[in-house]
């Protein structure tokens, strides 16, 4: 067989070997999502908890170190195991209210079709086709023994990755020295400071858009506004479409819950502000240049995470995006795909810390 014949056999058997690979890893990622799913999650608390130590330890550097582990570790704990209690709670209490909400939508979309002077009233009915209300309540409820089970397992991740945090350099350290390559420390702490960078930054606005619309809904006197309030606040954490998702849904049970329009309209009108000046004004400032993510690969992985593993996926999409770019920036062959990923093609790869990172450390 000709050489060339011989070359273009071996680059297509290793496309096909990648592919498969591909395939591979995406149906383990599916399957294994009740496992994998928590792990992140606890995952992203340890970058948290991090953040908070290194926060303490400017503060006071007086503070023993496991004394300032260990306050961190519960705080952040503390703050994700009762946000996720009423976020359930809440959930539930709306899942009963379903039915309710149909009949106004019904009777709103009826006084639209009188308003508009056709002849045949107009139910919601033929505008989504039939729900099955109590079936779709009871598949939601039903997930709630779901939820604690992997909630439990979220924790049980998050207290040994908390107690075996001091030996992760030794480990990175030995890894870099068994596969012979001196890099694999720096790509870790560099996934972590742009998962911590992102987070931080998320968690700030939200709570700036949660603040501003808590105070609306507070106003106007909106029930659940605590709930609300969270869930608008865990949205801010999904990219693009979260917060106009977190002023649809509270506005829809204003609706309900009041007789006239006006308090629906400014809880929609008050978030849709606000979203608006921080996404504009404020959350650019913050960002900078750390969050370096093409718009369309956001909104691809965002599309990717959330049919993987649903709304837990929609919420980690950027922290996957982040570790899969610096990870494929990791290896040669692979630098590509984080060059297509990044948003201005310029990629940090490892050994080279990026100025940002540089004034960090100095610090």
């Amino acid at each position: 067989m000709p050489q060339g014949n011989l070359r273009m056999s071996a680059r297509w058997s290793g496309i096909a070997q990648a592919v498969i690979a591909t395939a591979a890893g995406i149906a383990l990622l599916y399957f294994l999502r009740d496992i994998l799913v928590p792990f992140i999650l606890a995952l992203v608390l340890a970058v948290l908890v991090n953040a908070l130590v290194r926060f303490i330890g400017n503060q006071s550097p007086w503070a023993p170190r496991w004394a300032s582990v260990l306050v961190a570790g519960l705080l952040v704990l503390l703050c994700a195991v009762v946000t996720a209690i009423i976020f359930v709670q809440g959930a539930a209490q709306m899942v009963k209210q379903a039915p309710q909400l149909i009949e106004r939508l019904d009777e709103i979309v009826m006084q639209l079709g009188s308003a508009s002077g056709l002849r045949r009233p107009l139910h919601l009915a033929t505008l989504t086709g039939s729900v099955n209300v109590p079936q779709l309540a009871g598949s939601l409820l039903g997930s709630v023994g779901n939820f604690f089970s992997g909630l439990l397992l979220m924790i049980t991740y998050f207290i040994f990755m908390i107690a075996g945090r001091r030996h992760v350099q030794e480990k990175f350290k030995r890894l870099a020295e068994s596969t012979g390559g001196g890099n694999v420390e720096n790509a870790a702490l560099q996934i972590a400071d742009d998962i911590e960078t992102y987070l931080w930054v998320q968690t700030v606005t939200g709570v700036m858009i949660g603040a501003a619309s808590a105070l609306a809904m507070f106003a106007v006197g909106l029930d659940h506004t605590i709930f609300w309030t969270i869930v608008l606040f865990l949205l801010c954490y999904i990219p693009i479409i979260g917060v106009t998702v977190g002023s649809v849904v509270p506005a829809l049970f204003a609706l309900l819950q009041f007789p006239t329009w006006w308090q629906a309209a400014v809880v929609f009108g008050v978030i849709q502000a606000v979203a608006f000046i921080v996404g504009n004004f404020i959350y650019p400032r913050m960002q900078a240049e750390t969050q370096n993510i093409d718009p369309v690969a956001t909104l691809l992985s965002l599309a990717f995470w959330g049919y993987l593993w649903g709304l837990t996926g929609a919420f980690l999409a950027v922290p996957l995006t982040l570790i899969v770019m610096m990870i494929c920036a990791h290896f040669p062959r692979a630098r590509w795909v984080a060059i297509l990923l990044s948003n201005d093609g310029r990629v940090a790869f490892p050994g080279e810390v990026p100025k940002k990172k540089r004034r960090r450390g100095k610090s």
